[in-house]
């Protein structure tokens, strides 16, 4: 679970500190409050949810999916330890 969070927090920042790093290159201080205009912010802010749906895309596409029935891990009639997973429904 907290990998899905920092995956979303990594593509939503990614834009800002792409920009920021664009700004160093040209020689402006990106501490300044001037050079991160209203303008500016409304396009990263797009363009960084438009990476988080697309994100969560790729990762729901690529998927497989699971069919039949889980079942829970577990230990068996021995003491033995059995893994949990999906098995073919009966």
């Amino acid at each position: 679970m907290l990998r899905a969070i920092l995956e979303g927090v990594f593509l939503f920042v990614l834009p800002f500190a792409a920009f920021a790093l664009y700004l160093v290159v040209i020689g402006q201080n990106p501490l300044q409050p001037e050079v991160w205009s209203r303008k500016a912010l409304s396009w990263l802010t797009l363009t960084a949810l438009a990476a988080c749906i697309a994100g969560v895309l790729a990762v729901g596409l690529r998927r497989e999916v699971q069919s039949g029935v889980f079942v829970p891990s577990h230990a068996d009639k021995d003491g033995r330890f059995v893994p949990g997973g999906f098995r073919p429904a009966p």
